[in-house]
């Protein structure tokens, strides 16, 4: 695992390091973060190409080089950082972090990205029965993460971009 610290490195697959991953699990009590520290590095790269798949183009400002490997850092005004809330200065944002933690533990139970299949309209099982609303989406939705996002995407409070996962 190569872990980007804003400073553009090469190869880099994660915006996540491990001992931050555990920290920020270990604050939370998520005692589902399990595994030896190769299993935890598949599932922050697993998290990291999620977000780079999701949220391409929908992040504000531009890269800071064209080659760079991840959508992170970024640049938007004359000092060379985005202007959020708040001056980021090139760095990798915490609530960016903290999206891939949460993506993270979510990819060590299930797929983050799994092959949808025909939606269902109705399903019965003996006497259980499921039928989803039409145009119900196939995908899961996470608002939590788009919610920790927010900032760093194109559109403001009140024109905020819908993501659809």
């Amino acid at each position: 695992m190569i872990v980007e610290d804003g400073t553009i490195v090469n190869d880099a697959n994660s915006y996540v390091t491990v001992s931050y991953a555990d920290s920020f699990h270990n604050d939370r009590a998520n005692s589902s973060w399990t595994g030896t520290d190769a299993v935890k590095e598949a599932a922050l790269i697993k998290a990291t190409d999620y977000i780079e798949q999701v949220y391409e183009g929908r992040w504000v400002g531009y890269l800071v080089d064209n080659d760079q490997p991840l959508s992170w850092p970024r640049t938007y005004n004359v000092n060379g950082s985005v202007y959020v809330d708040y001056d980021i200065s090139g760095d990798i944002p915490k609530r960016l972090k903290q999206a891939v933690c949460i993506l993270a533990l979510e990819s060590l139970s299930g797929e983050l990205n799994p092959v949808l299949d025909r939606a269902v309209k109705r399903e019965k099982v003996d006497v259980i029965e499921v039928e989803y609303m039409d145009g119900a989406s196939d995908g899961k939705r996470r608002p939590a993460i788009t919610g920790l996002l927010r900032p760093y995407l194109k559109g403001s409070a009140w024109n905020a971009p819908a993501v659809r996962v």
